[in-house]
């Protein structure tokens, strides 16, 4: 009787809500549509209107490849919501679903992580030889990287049924729902203590060397880089660690009442993880005025004022040159 008591609530505990799951289609939707128009004008302005390459701008344009991959998964986890967490489309389309949405938003972070890392190295060491890294370096790291991440994220192939709905590692404690979940976990501890780290160092040093008014304008703009690149990462990933742990540590709750609103957290936080993809092009716009004047011409070509947002293309200088 004792093991009845505690397995029945657990079988019987519907999550389901359809306000939450309707809000939640409608986010993915809208981080869908504005990453890819977003992601969109960063690679027409890589592709056509940057003159000057860089590592760094490697970097990005990786970061580029990464979210609109990750968008293109949005509209499929949007019409699962819609059906109230279902899936029709076969266990094998769920699981190429899956890994591709972990290969990309793990590839974004790595390439967040390493332009920490190159300003981190081009501001505090300046005399290191890896500052001089070739762009056929950087494009020879960028291959690793991806290679890498799709060998980490592989196991997302292997995910069972039980996960289709939700998209997220579910089920009995298998291998592959044990690594789904700590991959998880480690791309937002290891990155995010890494980016911190990084860009206090970066603030800190360049607090000494531009002390002079005239170049204050110039710490401003890499304080600004520095504060969005640390709010992005916390925004769309800090919420998500959190929801997962509390969900690990009450799932086996007899309350429905705590199940059910730590699952509705859990798709929330789940869905603001996407909002990298969105939010990325203003790491862009602060890095390069090239950016800036891309997103400015189609914001004013879409109100009819094309011509007074015409300029000519500027050379890679970020805010840490």
């Amino acid at each position: 009787m004792p093991l009845a008591r505690s397995v029945m609530p657990l079988a019987n505990c519907s999550v389901h809500s359809a306000a939450v799951e309707g809000s939640l289609a409608v986010l993915l939707v809208l981080e869908c549509g504005l990453g890819l128009v977003g992601n969109a004008i960063a690679l027409w302005t890589f592709c056509f209107r940057l003159k000057v390459w860089k590592p760094y701008a490697v970097y990005l344009f990786n970061l580029v490849i990464a979210d609109l991959l990750l968008t293109l998964c949005l509209p499929f986890h949007a019409a699962s919501y819609l059906t109230h967490k279902t899936w029709s489309l076969g266990l094998s389309a769920c699981q190429t679903l899956i890994f591709l949405r972990a290969l990309s938003r793990g590839v974004g972070v790595a390439f967040l992580t390493a332009v920490a890392l190159d300003r981190y190295l081009r501001v505090v060491h300046p005399r290191l030889k890896v500052n001089l890294l070739s762009l056929r370096a950087a494009w020879g790291i960028s291959v690793l990287v991806w290679l890498l991440m799709a060998a980490l994220s592989h196991q997302s192939l292997f995910i069972s049924e039980a996960a289709c709905p939700t998209f997220e590692p579910q089920g009995d404690f298998s291998f592959s729902v044990i690594w789904q979940k700590v991959l998880f976990l480690l791309q937002i501890i290891l990155p995010f203590g890494l980016i911190l780290f990084c860009n206090a160092r970066i603030i800190r040093i360049l607090q000494k060397r531009l002390r002079d008014p005239d170049k204050q304008p110039k710490l401003q703009r890499a304080q600004a880089l520095v504060a969005v690149v640390v709010v992005l990462f916390a925004l769309c990933f800090l919420p998500s660690f959190v929801a997962r742990i509390l969900l690990t540590i009450f799932r086996r709750s007899d309350s429905c009442r705590v199940r059910r609103a730590l699952e509705h957290l859990s798709d929330v936080t789940s869905s603001l993880t996407y909002l990298q993809s969105v939010l990325n092009p203003v790491v862009y716009c602060f890095s390069n005025p090239t950016f800036r004047l891309s997103y400015r011409k189609v914001f004013y070509t879409l109100r009819g004022r094309g011509q007074e947002a015409e300029a000519t293309c500027c050379d890679l200088k970020d805010s840490y040159s």
